[in-house]
């Protein structure tokens, strides 16, 4: 039995439009009532016709709206196996719901849906959508052509550790795909209409300020890229300083050393609650790094005998941040082509 999850604050008739099409394909809905205030308790007594509905007594946020539908779900709704999350403004087509509960039926265990991002997209939302896409690759060295589709499935399975997914609001939805992606969790993309009701004009978000608080646990939560960036640069500064660019391998110590402690930090901080299946990976991701950066700033020291090491290498870093998220966008291109 697969159900519809629902958060919903301060909803208009597009909400009510949403269930009355979900009822007709005979789909059960848990609607969470996010606080939204006495001036909307018609709209839940309506809804509470087709669907079940629990509320908050405030408005919490959207991440602990489906943390409390989450931990209900299965005490509503007991022969519940899979959980559609659904946004309430009508920005997602009945299709494309159907399509994701078809993929459920089909073994996926998780969903995500990637807009088709065709035809008329406000500006705002397309650069926003361009600018997550490009912040997500480098924090996560994982490529997503979307990550802030609301619409997504899960199996009941999966409930624990999406209880343990930090962020209140918004920034949840960023960070289940962070903790799948460090886990492995296998993860099945199914291709919907972008839906901008209005040319968006509802919507508040700020593409540069906004997608900035979404990640900010994705930022802090780095804390090991953080502290091992700052490390390698004092180590480069450090070697520079005793020897110059004489003992130019040196960086290769520094950068490799960097790259130890990141992975470790991460492993520490981020990851003591989960099954981080991508420590390995990740260890040998970054010595792979340090050693094309430290042989890039050899390669110029070498032309340029003069160069101060320190800034070869960091130009190379900069050089590798463009060519890291397409090689992570070529391997989600072919991952796509696989699964056609």
């Amino acid at each position: 039995m697969n159900v519809i999850l629902i958060p919903a604050y301060k909803p208009d008739e597009e909400l009510l439009k949403l269930i009355e099409k979900l009822s007709e394909q005979q789909l059960s809905m848990l609607i969470v009532d996010d606080g939204s205030g006495v001036e909307y308790k018609h709209i839940f007594e309506e809804a509470s016709d087709k669907a079940a509905v629990i509320h908050n007594c405030e408005n919490m946020g959207k991440g602990r709206a489906l943390k409390v539908g989450m931990q209900k779900i299965k005490e509503v709704f007991p022969e519940c196996t899979h959980f559609i999350t659904v946004d309430a403004d009508g920005q997602h087509r009945v299709e494309d719901i159907l399509r994701v509960n078809e993929a459920l039926n089909q073994g996926a265990s998780m969903v995500l849906t990637m807009r088709d991002f065709k035809g008329e997209i406000p500006s705002k939302s397309k650069f926003g959508n361009g600018l997550s896409r490009v912040v997500y690759t480098l924090l996560a060295s994982k490529y997503w052509s979307d990550n802030q589709s609301g619409l997504r499935g899960f199996s009941v399975n999966h409930i624990p550790w999406l209880l343990n997914v930090p962020g209140e609001k918004y920034e949840y939805e960023i960070n289940v795909i962070y903790y799948a992606d460090m886990q492995r969790v296998p993860i099945t993309t199914v291709t919907i209409e972008s839906v901008y009701i209005n040319g968006n004009q509802a919507s508040h978000f700020n593409p540069i300020k906004d997608t900035f608080r979404l990640y900010k646990y994705l930022f802090t939560s780095g804390i090991g890229r953080i502290v091992g960036s700052v490390l390698c640069e004092l180590l480069v500064i450090a070697t520079y300083i005793l020897w110059g660019n004489q003992y130019w391998w040196f960086t290769m110590m520094a950068a490799g050393t960097a790259g130890a402690v990141c992975c470790l930090l991460i492993e520490l901080f981020s990851f003591r609650q989960f099954k981080h299946k991508k420590r390995i990976g990740n260890f040998g991701c970054a010595l792979f790094r340090s050693a094309l950066y430290t042989l890039g700033a050899g390669g110029i020291i070498t032309l340029l005998p003069k160069f101060p090491i320190l800034a070869a290498f960091n130009i190379c870093v900069l050089i590798m941040l463009p060519v890291r998220y397409y090689v992570h966008r070529l391997e989600f291109v072919r991952s796509r082509r696989r699964e056609a």
